[in-house]
């Protein structure tokens, strides 16, 4: 997603970023779609519930699409476009109800799950390295969480690809307190993977060549982002991650360190939003985690 995306810009300018964040999650939950696409449904029409496929609607809830009825866009994986309808634009041959968590006010969002965090950061280690990112864990002071730095010279690596191991050089190396509980170091990850996706660190320029390592970073001119925007970024990025794996994650009060006058700085929503959907994208492809990422459906 490029820098002050038109589609966030307008969720902002029409005072929608609340409802755009809590929707978003609900349906990046309930129906694995990415957080980009919750924003240009939003941008379509405002208050909308649970949408789907017609394809989706028929095979897994049993329902047909009303006559007349007007879809939505969003954007398809490998292909340009998908309709999309809304519940309230559905019917049910056998005049079934719809299933009770599907809500077509978002005011009905599922509260996330308070359950025991069951993620590990060594398969989220070996995922990192799989996309071009060398991980550590080292005894920290007890309020460090972790970093992300450009190390300058790059490190070498191996990296699992096509069934063998191949050395990599990288300059991106994350680092997390050791000390710290798994969720502790799972947010730590997820922030520190939130500066890197949303531009803060240069560009490595090698890493790029490699084609088979997928990662995306923005170009952004990084001298002129203040430590405020790039700490409401990051942890922006990890809320959505947490927020997208079903835990609750608030983390106000950590962002209530990075106001402005006691005002919110102007990051970029849509930055965050875009690092959120690659990593969790790359979680849900990913061998050992892929079940991690939760669905209703």
């Amino acid at each position: 997603m490029k820098a002050n995306s038109p589609i966030m810009v307008y969720l902002e300018r029409n005072r929608m970023i609340e409802d755009y964040l809590g929707y978003s999650v609900y349906m990046r939950y309930a129906a694995g779609l990415s957080y980009f696409n919750s924003a240009v449904l939003m941008a379509q029409r405002r208050g909308v519930g649970f949408a789907a496929s017609e394809r989706t609607w028929r095979k897994r809830f049993g329902r047909e699409i009303k006559p007349g009825a007007v879809p939505l866009l969003v954007m398809k994986p490998f292909a340009p476009l998908e309709l999309f309808f809304e519940a309230c634009d559905t019917y049910s041959p056998n005049d079934e109800a719809l299933p009770e968590w599907i809500a077509e006010d978002h005011a009905s969002i599922p509260q996330l799950s308070h359950r025991t965090f069951a993620l590990r950061s060594e398969p989220i280690a070996r995922m990192l390295s799989r996309h071009g990112i060398w991980y550590d864990e080292r005894e920290m002071g007890e309020l460090a969480g972790g970093t992300m730095e450009y190390a300058d010279p790059p490190l070498w690596m191996s990296v699992y690809h096509n069934k063998g191991y191949e050395r990599v050089q990288t300059h991106y190396a994350m680092v997390v307190n050791a000390r710290r509980s798994p969720e502790e170091k799972a947010a730590a990850i997820f922030h520190e993977i939130g500066h890197l996706l949303c531009g803060h660190l240069p560009q490595d320029e090698a890493l790029k060549k490699v084609s088979w390592i997928s990662l995306s970073i923005p170009k952004r001119d990084i001298d002129m982002l203040s430590l405020e925007q790039k700490e409401y970024e990051a942890e922006t990025a990890c809320m959505l991650i947490m927020n997208g794996l079903g835990y609750a994650y608030d983390r106000s009060a950590y962002l209530d360190g990075y106001l402005v006058n006691g005002q919110r700085p102007a990051y970029d929503l849509g930055m965050a939003v875009a690092a959120a959907d690659q990593f969790l994208g790359w979680m849900s492809t990913d061998p050992e985690l892929r079940h991690s990422v939760p669905s209703l459906i």
